[in-house]
């Protein structure tokens, strides 16, 4: 079989010579008892070679374990380390696996001090499900630290496949937001809206925003933002890569349509793309009040649940939804379109910028900047400089973009820094 960039076949008697070299280096056994290299011959071992030089990168590793039951595995040439070759013939095997085949659960297990195997396990879309403990006769350093075993399920992969969770690159998300893999969902929903900008610029540019998963990486990734669908498509996927069960779901702002979107995780509303005004997730309790970021938020149930707002003439009404209806991508699609060119969308008609982080929020709509904190009455004022004004809000665009948009929303462009 063959991959964007490797050539698998199965391992066989006239590659020996390849697997003593390959298992005669000590970063590649670190982890590892030795064991004779006829071991790894047959139809469940294949030998993987990269295609543009013909060189042996490793060995992958699908063999049955039970019923419906297969093991992952691999082992690679330090020099290819790095270069995302286990992941793709990993995620190759685990989709063939799936599709021709009687699978339906992969396994995997490495030390738990094997921080390089768990991160392709992850990134191949397998989840944690245990940590144990092994007597061995003679432990290999960091075996106290025990095994771990992850696993994927034909139904969670073709889950993923639906929310395109196996694009996600958790590396960049990572770099963008500042969290890491073994960050709370408190956290990790902190890191998010902290660090991406809520923004309505595409449609502003006259585009209706893409909801591939990998154009929201490329754009949310760098200096940009986005809007509700593409905030929780990204960080839903984000979830899931890191195990987490995730119930995607539409909520009806005030009294318009359905049209946001929002999840449910570990019983918890999360909320990343409700224009910034969420930045922890809400435990799904008649009643339960929580502070985000100095502004108080409530959930409350009446056949559906309601979140609101504090202000000063009392809790704002905010949005609500039915924690049991399903949705599915082209939900999403249709809102999508409908929000980004409605004649009464708020969102097809005046730009819109977001930000928040704890003590303070800053709103641009339109042409006029707000800025508040906690506990005080909000600053207005009209924004001279567009280049400027979205710089301060984190958001870099092209001169061309700046125009654009400058010449609808009738303010000065200025230098685009």
């Amino acid at each position: 079989m063959e991959t964007e960039r490797l050539t698998l076949r199965p391992l066989g008697a006239s590659d020996v010579d390849l697997l003593h070299e390959l298992h005669a280096d000590p970063e590649v056994m670190r982890f590892l008892d030795p064991e004779p290299v006829e071991h790894f011959l047959g139809e469940s071992f294949l030998a993987a070679f990269e295609k543009d030089t013909g060189r042996f990168v490793g060995w992958f590793e699908f063999k049955p374990v039970g019923d419906g039951v297969a093991e992952l595995g691999y082992r690679l040439h330090p020099e290819f380390w790095g270069r995302g070759y286990a992941t793709e013939g990993s995620r190759a095997l685990i989709s063939r696996g799936f599709t021709t085949g009687d699978v339906r659960r992969v396994v995997a297990t490495t030390m738990f001090v094997n921080s390089g195997s768990r991160r392709v396990m992850e990134k191949s879309g397998l989840r944690h499900v245990r940590t144990f403990h092994v007597d061995w006769a003679e432990p290999l350093p960091g075996s106290e630290h025990g095994e771990v075993e992850y696993a994927l399920t034909k139904e969670e992969w073709q889950s993923a496949g639906m929310w395109q969770t196996d694009l996600v690159d958790l590396d960049a998300y990572f770099a963008r937001t500042g969290a890491s893999a073994s960050s709370s969902l408190t956290e990790l929903h902190e890191a998010h809206v902290r660090a991406i900008p809520f923004e309505n610029i595409d449609v502003m540019l006259g585009r209706v925003p893409s909801l591939d998963l990998g154009d929201i990486q490329a754009k949310m990734l760098g200096r940009r933002g986005g809007y509700c669908y593409e905030h929780q498509l990204l960080f839903t996927a984000v979830l899931e890569r890191l195990g987490y069960e995730v119930r995607r779901r539409m909520s009806r702002v005030m009294t318009g349509p359905r049209t946001h979107f929002v999840s449910l995780v570990d019983d918890h509303l999360v909320d990343v793309g409700f224009g910034a005004g969420m930045l922890h997730p809400m435990p799904l309790v008649d009643g339960v009040v929580v502070d985000q970021a100095g502004w108080p938020h409530r959930l409350r149930w009446e056949d559906r649940w309601v979140l609101e707002k504090e202000t000063a003439d009392g809790w704002q009404h905010m949005h609500a939804f039915e924690p049991d209806v399903e949705q599915r991508p082209v939900d999403y699609m249709m809102a999508n379109y409908y929000v980004a060119t409605h004649e009464r969308s708020p969102f097809s008609r005046q730009l819109v910028v977001m930000r928040l982080e704890p003590g303070l929020s800053r709103r641009l709509v339109g042409t006029t900047l707000t800025i508040e904190r906690a506990g005080n009455k909000p600053e207005n004022s009209q924004v001279e400089n567009l280049s400027e004004t979205l710089e301060s809000l984190d958001i870099t665009l092209t001169e061309r973009e700046l125009s654009h948009i400058g010449s609808t929303a009738g303010t000065i462009v200025g230098a685009n820094s």
